[in-house]
């Protein structure tokens, strides 16, 4: 198997365990309130169905990245993808997600969601690692957009289950590679080296990303 083929696989597994959480909702689990909290504080915070409409977009990116595929340089890769002003994209990613939201039934959304789910494999699968196109803020090959969307799949998998009070899903393999690529953007940001406490994956990917209180000044680097 090829690292990209890997890539891949890594990255439905993700969609596979946000899948099978979704499928079971119940119509309050829809409408629980998430414990994020939006960059505008006198903002509500998104529900469960905005943050899977959140995720949604997050994930159906890819189609775009393929539909836009063209000869050029890259200007980001899998990590510095994540190297982002919050006051800039906080607030966009938020309305977007509240809209689409709005627009859908529970039934539709769930519908949506599994076709961009779909099509994101297939996409990736289909095409060639080398491929270049739009990666929201630069161009990226696709072998380094995908593994930004199982980090993406990973911490919002996370919001899910907070916000409905279950355990984690993100599978052995996901977090592994999400921690991965969050230690690099630690050394690229600012100092490398986690924090002593944080070796445990998960707890690391929780306090790096602002999921979790910790007293590392540099924390959180995701938007």
């Amino acid at each position: 198997m090829s690292a990209y083929t890997d890539s891949i696989s890594v990255l439905g597994g993700e969609l596979d365990a946000i899948s099978a959480c979704l499928a079971g909702l119940s119509s309050d689990d829809w409408e629980r309130t998430t414990r994020l909290q939006p960059y505008d504080e006198s903002a509500p915070p998104w529900t469960v169905k905005e943050l899977v409409a959140h995720i949604d977009i997050s994930i159906g990116l890819t189609a775009a990245l393929i539909d836009s595929a063209e000869d050029g340089q890259t200007g980001r890769d899998r990590v510095s993808f994540f190297i982002a002003n919050r006051n800039e994209v906080a607030p966009v990613v938020y309305d977007y997600a509240v809209g689409l939201a709005a627009e859908h039934t529970n039934e539709s959304l769930a519908q949506k969601v599994a076709d961009t789910f779909s099509a994101t494999i297939e996409g990736a699968t289909n095409n060639p690692p080398d491929l270049i196109g739009s990666g929201f803020f630069a161009l990226m090959r696709l072998d380094e957009w995908v593994p930004t969307r199982t980090v993406e799949a990973v911490v919002h998998g996370m919001d899910l289950t907070d916000g409905l009070g279950r355990d984690p899903i993100s599978t052995p393999a996901g977090t592994a590679v999400t921690a991965s690529i969050i230690d690099e953007l630690l050394a690229r940001r600012t100092v490398g080296g986690r924090p002593a406490d944080l070796g445990d994956n998960m707890a690391f990917i929780r306090a790096a990303s602002g999921r979790g209180e910790h007293s590392d000044p540099r924390f959180p680097l995701i938007v």
